[in-house]
């Protein structure tokens, strides 16, 4: 399972180890969209 980003569908996504994240206390959940730049905490599953 892999995740992919909701907004323009890639594959590239990484945790988000940004200073904002860890800010918010939600480093361990916040996800990053490397293709786009997205974040957020909502990165659904996909089967490959």
């Amino acid at each position: 399972m892999s995740r992919i980003c909701p907004k323009c569908k890639s594959k590239d996504i990484s945790p988000d180890l940004s200073a904002q994240s860890y800010a918010r206390g939600s480093i361990f959940n916040q996800f990053k969209c490397n293709a786009c730049g997205y974040t957020g905490e909502f990165f659904p599953e996909v089967e490959e």
